[in-house]
């Protein structure tokens, strides 16, 4: 685990710096301003996330779900998974369902990110 957060603090480095107008790392909201955080943490021991499914406290109650990459575009809107429509989704096979046959090692990446 040690790795992979190793690995995504300096990634997120990268991507803000490279990026400076758009992305940081700054974790005070107020000097983020509209900048998108970038949080490398959520990869460290003991860290949350929201649980598949979890509904949100959002207009029409949307919830948090596995995609698979064909579901993943900009113009994806979040709260198309909503409590109307919960049960289609259920009912659908889990873009997950392999998560854990696909790992992958880190090795090419970190060697990848080294030569930037």
């Amino acid at each position: 685990m040690d790795e992979v957060l190793s690995f995504a603090e300096s990634l997120v480095a990268r991507f803000a710096a490279q990026f400076p107008k758009d992305l940081t790392v700054e974790h005070s909201i107020a000097a983020r301003k509209q900048r998108v955080y970038l949080d490398p943490y959520r990869n460290g021991f003991g860290q949350t996330v929201v649980a598949p499914y979890s509904v949100r406290r959002r207009p029409k109650a949307p919830f948090s779900t596995p995609l698979s990459w064909s579901e993943v575009s900009p113009s994806l809107d979040p709260s198309e998974f909503n409590l109307g429509n919960y049960t289609k989704r259920l009912s659908a096979a889990d873009p997950w369902q392999d998560f854990f046959k696909n790992r992958q090692s880190l090795t090419t990446a970190i060697n990848a990110l080294k030569k930037i």
